[in-house]
Order: structure tokens, then sequence, then C-alpha cells
């Protein structure tokens, strides 16, 4: 039973990226590392109980980076506190892209998806469902928001939202990581047969993709913190939403929206 789920946990998360050409330059797992060095800098606000002090005296996410040999597969996904990206997606990412790509990551842990989607499932199935991994993640991880979505397309587009906020505040052109949906047919074909109960398409992923961009870069012109419009894609407390403003300074944050100082 538990490995069933633990199957569907994971499947739950996967961003269904089978990329299959290499039309833009290549990532290693060094840009992953330093791609996760940042993201657990400026996603902190957001993580909850994923999140501790480092050695330096800074708030960072504890969700960890882990690189996967799995030949022919092109894919991330996020489980209990981990993301996991394969080498073959690197190896077909810009820095950008995998940016994106694992702040989508990101946003599922600390949107607390897996345990939505968990409790779901166990709705229906008392007495046969074990109920030790929903402890789990109910410990481990932050609370989900009250209006987090049921529905695992819209759980997509959220993650998707807040994956852009993250790669924003990190430094990465957010704007031209967008146009990666654009061509998302010729280069994830797979999205044309699979994931069309759990994911979006790729014109509505592009759509929403496009309104995250204009609302982080007008809220960075507008030098306001570049927070979500979406109360529950925002830091839970107050404080962790004024933290936001010291994540990153203006000069990265122009960056992210293609603008130089």
């Amino acid at each position: 039973m538990r490995r069933g789920i633990l199957r569907r946990v994971a499947a739950g998360l996967v961003s269904a990226m089978a990329v299959t050409t290499a039309a833009h330059a290549a990532t290693d797992d060094t840009d992953l590392a330093a791609i996760h060095a940042k993201l657990r800098v400026v996603a902190a606000p957001w993580c909850g109980k994923l999140a501790d002090f480092d050695a330096q005296g800074t708030r960072v996410c504890t969700i960890r980076t882990e690189p996967l040999d799995a030949a022919g597969v092109t894919n991330a996904f996020a489980l209990f506190s981990g993301t996991f990206v394969t080498r073959e997606m690197q190896a077909r990412l810009s820095r950008d892209e995998l940016a994106m790509v694992l702040g989508h990551e990101f946003a599922h842990l600390v949107l607390a998806h897996g345990y939505v989607r968990l409790q779901r499932q166990r709705e229906g199935q008392a007495g046969r469902y074990d109920d030790g991994l929903l402890g789990l993640l109910q410990t481990n991880h932050p609370t989900p928001h009250d209006d987090t979505p049921r529905d695992e397309r819209q759980q997509e587009l959220d993650a998707d939202t807040l994956g852009l906020v993250f790669a924003g505040l990190a430094g990465y052109d957010i704007r031209g990581a967008v146009a990666f949906w654009r061509d998302a047919h010729r280069r994830l074909p797979a999205l044309a047969t699979q994931g069309r109960k759990t994911h979006p398409s790729a014109a509505v992923r592009l759509r929403n993709a496009r309104a995250a961009v204009a609302q982080f870069c007008g809220a960075v012109a507008a030098g306001k913190p570049p927070l979500p419009r979406l109360e529950r894609l925002q830091p839970a407390y107050e404080a962790s939403r004024d933290e936001v403003a010291t994540v990153a300074d203006r000069a990265t944050l122009d960056a992210a929206c293609g603008r130089t100082r």
C-alpha cells in the first residue's frame, strides 16, 4: 500500500517536461547546484517548517535537490522535502529554464500540494488508508492554505506562478524562461498525449506564465515586493511577507525582468 502511495505522490508532482530537442544551452550538475543555492535563500519566506538558519545565520529552505541518472527520461519532480531533476532534463534546458523548473518543484513543496493530494486520496478510504505518511507530511511540511485548490491542474498553475517568482527573486531571466511554453508542443511532444487530467495545456501554462511575469515585473517597476497576486501563493505570515523585500536587491530584480540599470 505505502509503495503505491509513494508512487502517487511522486507522479502527482511531476512537471511533465519530456524535452526532446536540445535547441537551448545545456546545463549540468554545477548549474543545478548554483540554482538550488539561490532558490533555497529566496524561497525561505515561504518554507515554514522547511526552513532553518545556515552557518552564516541566513534563513534558508532545507529542501534538497539531487540530479538523477535515468537514461532517456527528461523529468523533474518533488517528493517529501526533496526536488529531483534528471541529467537528461538538465542537458536540454538553459539556466533560466532550469531555474523556472526547479522553482516550480520548490513551489509544490512549500504549497503542500503533496499533502493536499494525499488528503484527497484518503477520502472515501476509511479503514483502508495508511495515515502514517499523511501524518509525516503534516508534521514536517508547511500547512496548506485554506484556499489551496484540490484540482491538480490548478495546483500546477499555482506552482508555475510561484516558481517564476522564486526564479525571478534569484535573478534569472523569467521573461526569457516563459518562452519555453511557446514552442512546448515541439519540445515536449508528450504533452499532447500525457498528463491531461493532471496538467494544463502548454497554451494555458503560457498565458498563466505571462500573467505571472507581468505581475512580478510590474511590482518591481513600482518599487514594491514582487509577491504573487493570490493570497494563497504568498508567505503565510506578515513578517515573512516583509522578508521578501530583503531577499533580492533591485539590480537582481531588474535582471529578472530583462532590464539593466
